[in-house]
């Protein structure tokens, strides 16, 4: 029995190790919750003055929306007129009812985003 004619390959394979170090992480939690600033007596006052002054002015706007999706525009072109009158007194006058439906639906539109922001006015006090 003789040599074999198989051929053994060996490599150097180098070991690379890599040293990381980790500074350890310290986290301090604090048991005491700071109490918010409590207001002084005029600071309320004046939230409230304001808060009133904000549902006052969602009521006035609100009432305004309820009056508008009650109003009935009539098949006629006759029945309903739109009038627009400025600071010097000029005056302007329609009774199309396309033009009366495409104002009216603008002025809900207007309201329900003047209502919207009152209303996030009011919910941020």
């Amino acid at each position: 029995m003789g040599k074999s004619n198989v051929a053994e390959k060996t490599a150097n394979v180098a070991e690379v190790v890599e040293v990381v170090e980790v500074a350890p992480v310290l986290t301090i939690v604090k048991d005491e919750v700071e109490a918010p600033r409590k207001l002084t007596l005029d600071e309320r006052i004046q939230r409230v003055e304001d808060l009133s002054l904000l549902i006052d002015r969602w009521k006035t706007l609100n009432d305004s929306r309820r009056k508008l999706q009650t109003f009935q525009i009539g098949a006629d072109s006759l029945s309903s007129v739109i009038s627009l009158r400025d600071s010097n007194g000029n005056e302007f006058k329609t009774s199309n009812s396309a033009v009366i439906t495409s104002v009216i639906d603008e002025m809900k539109r207007t309201l329900d985003v003047k209502v919207r922001d009152v209303e996030e006015q009011i919910y941020a006090e």
